[in-house]
């Protein structure tokens, strides 16, 4: 677990305890937490960037607005449209 840890560094202790649950080994994530703690090494850093709550304010520079529509003629057919403003 300690070498998973050492050479994966995005990898928290969940992931960590995944890979040999997927050989069979069960181990609780709280063991492998425990287990990297008590060698100093730190769970996977918090990946930067904006939270979700703050994407949408982030990303507002780029995002179009547009609306959709359908018109029903008199012959019976329906148009689509879409506009943007």
């Amino acid at each position: 677990m300690l070498r998973f840890a050492r050479e994966n560094l995005r990898w928290g202790h969940r992931r960590i305890q995944g890979e040999p649950a997927r050989l069979g080994h069960r181990i609780a994530a709280s063991t492998v937490r425990q287990i990297l703690h008590d060698a100093s090494l730190d769970p996977a850093p918090r990946h930067d960037g904006p939270t979700w709550r703050e994407f949408p304010t982030t990303q507002a520079h780029g995002i179009i607005a547009a609306d959709s529509l359908h018109l029903d003629t008199v012959l019976g057919t329906r148009l689509h449209a879409l506009g943007f403003p």
